[in-house]
């Protein structure tokens, strides 16, 4: 797999981030990004996530995990109570998020596993529509990725 590629968009109307990655990931470079994040004008405490995680290979030993989840339980306040959800595809992928989503089990947050976008967002939205126009925008920046 290559080297990391990583997008967000920030969706306040429907209070969402959307983070699409493809290639290798480590703990370094994710949490760079996530710090990108942080200092976007549009970012907010409390918006939700859909985190698409299909299309990457974790490089992530797990006291790599352990670092990460540290970074996020040092910025909880900046986060405040959000909801996250994984989209995954292989079972490496479900067992890395959810090792996340069991060593934060403490800190203001609902995480879940899933593997279609449509569940993942029916779960954090309350809307079809909301449903529909996020749809649109994950693929938009799919095939930003294709390009």
């Amino acid at each position: 797999m290559a080297d990391l590629k990583s997008s967000y968009k920030i969706i306040a109307k429907h209070n969402i981030i959307i983070e699409y990655h493809k290639g290798n990931i480590d703990v370094n470079s994710y949490i760079k990004f996530k710090e990108k994040i942080f200092n976007d004008k549009g970012f907010k405490t409390g918006l939700n996530y859909l985190i698409h995680f299909k299309n990457v290979r974790f490089l992530t030993p797990p006291e790599d995990i352990i670092k990460f989840v540290n970074f996020i339980k040092k910025n909880t306040p900046k986060l405040g109570r959000r909801k996250i959800a994984f989209i995954t595809r292989t079972p490496d992928q479900v067992v890395k998020t959810t090792i996340y989503k069991t060593l934060l089990a403490d800190v203001e947050q609902q995480v879940a596993v899933f593997s279609t976008n449509n569940t993942a967002l029916n779960w954090l939205n309350s809307t079809p529509l909301n449903t529909n126009d996020l749809i649109e925008v994950l693929t938009v920046i799919e095939k930003e990725f294709e390009g």
